[in-house]
């Protein structure tokens, strides 16, 4: 069963539920208020038991009859009157069984009128006794009203057809209704559902949702927020596949020159006079270099797969003492670059090991477009470093790319590196919410590494 027809038969049956319990009490009621009713007609119609003996003895004298038959009950409406002149006896004949001594004390007026329910010829009749109207005294008469307890059974039944009726127009009605609000709130979930089908069967990462919630614009509930973050999700892998295809490519690429010349390099060695050839010393040097090559861009993918996709272990730290480090550092490898450093104590929530990476990598990019003996300036200050080199700028058509895996602009293909660097520091920035600006000219380039300060 579809969600639609679950949605909709749970509706349905809640409020078949709801009117069958209504119905049912409404029911009970219409039956006391029927029977309630009965018992008043019986005390009306007593209580016109002496115009009715009025009527009895006009009709027997035009009849020629010398005295009236009391005894044969007379019809009033539904209710037959049976009508006993005083003075009344114990044991008197009577339609449902002989008066006894509480009919005699009734018609004296010495115990109150009384209800009964009297089974007589297989069915059960309503009987009310009470004294004759005017009456009084010793000779007082006595009248019998009765109605057959069967006789609103046709109007209970056709008021339980009814009621039943309306239930199950109710639940038909609530169904349908359901199904039409249904299919328009769940019609996301159904898009949804075959865009997840398609991609299953073709591995088509590129499908997208068409978003219409239940108010058309596909946002405003939670099955629209549903669709648009399946839309985002699927968007994020879509992406994270893509750059792991493009990873895969460009790495193999980037991996495979030094691994050519670090082969070229050993086979001299091994088709030549090996270890005696005067080249010997130069070809394992070149080799040493490539292997070298190979380990930093294995380390640099390693480092840059690693601040992409996991979660950064961040914790509150001096960005000034970090920075401080990193500079060191290329002080070490690089003792002919001149580094101006202004550090300003101030603290950042970061992944230190990250971002001490991506300075580090920042201020060798510096160094390396620098000219000899022009001076890299490295500002800290508000929870941002700035990097500042003296090169000759980034043109214009490079600008969109730099911070690309392997992007490496023209006046770059010659210099060692294989363009991970900076790709190096869009990560590390992105995964400890950061950002990272450059401001380029001619008179050199500046990187602004900047982090919420706290």
């Amino acid at each position: 069963m579809t969600l639609r027809n679950r949605v909709s038969v749970a509706a349905a049956a809640g409020v078949l539920i709801v009117v069958a319990a209504v119905s049912a009490v409404l029911y009970v009621f219409y039956a006391a208020s029927v029977h309630a009713r009965v018992d008043a007609t019986l005390v009306d119609a007593a209580q016109q038991a002496s115009s009715v003996a009025g009527q009895v003895k006009q009709s027997a004298g035009h009849g020629g009859q010398a005295s009236p038959d009391f005894g044969k009950p007379v019809t009033v409406g539904t209710v037959e009157l049976q009508l006993f002149l005083g003075p009344v006896g114990a044991g008197q004949a009577a339609q449902f069984g002989p008066l006894d001594s509480q009919d005699v004390a009734v018609a004296e007026g010495a115990q109150p009128p009384y209800f009964a329910t009297v089974d007589a010829g297989g069915r059960q009749f309503r009987v009310y006794t009470a004294p004759m109207p005017g009456d009084a005294g010793s000779d007082a008469g006595l009248v019998r009203a009765s109605r057959a307890m069967d006789a609103d059974d046709g109007t209970l039944r056709d008021a339980a057809l009814l009621l039943a009726a309306l239930t199950v127009g109710a639940a038909a009605v609530t169904y349908g209704a359901a199904r039409l609000a249904a299919g328009r709130i769940l019609r996301p979930i159904a898009e949804l559902t075959a865009t997840a089908e398609h991609i299953t069967q073709t591995r088509d990462l590129t499908a997208r949702l068409r978003l219409t919630g239940a108010n058309g614009d596909g946002t405003s509930d939670e099955v629209g927020r549903l669709g648009s973050s399946f839309g985002t999700m699927l968007a994020a892998l879509h992406e994270s596949v893509t750059a792991q295809q493009q990873l895969v490519a460009d790495a193999s690429h980037e991996l495979r020159t030094p691994l050519t010349s670090l082969t070229t390099n050993l086979d001299l060695l091994e088709d030549g006079a090996g270890l005696a050839d005067p080249q010997a010393p130069a070809l394992v040097r070149a080799a040493r270099e490539q292997a070298g090559e190979l380990e930093q861009l294995i380390t640099d993918l390693l480092d840059l797969a690693r601040y992409r996709e996991s979660v950064p272990h961040r914790e509150t730290v001096r960005l000034d003492l970090l920075t401080d480090q990193a500079v060191q550092r290329v002080r070490q490898r690089a003792p002919q670059a001149i580094i101006e450093a202004g550090l300003s104590p101030c603290l950042v929530y970061v992944d230190p090991a990250a971002v001490d990476h991506a300075i580090g990598n920042l201020v060798d990019n510096a160094v390396k477009w620098s000219p000899l003996g022009a001076a890299v300036r490295v500002v800290v200050e508000n929870g941002q470093v700035a990097v500042g080199d003296q090169g000759p700028g980034i043109a214009d058509e490079d600008l969109p790319y730099i911070f690309e895996r392997f992007y490496r602009a023209p006046e770059a293909r010659g210099m060692p590196g294989a363009g991970l660097g900076l790709a190096i520091v869009g990560s590390v920035a992105q995964a400890n919410e950061g950002t990272v600006e450059v401001r380029t000219g001619p008179a050199g380039s500046t990187f602004t590494l900047a982090f919420p300060p706290l």
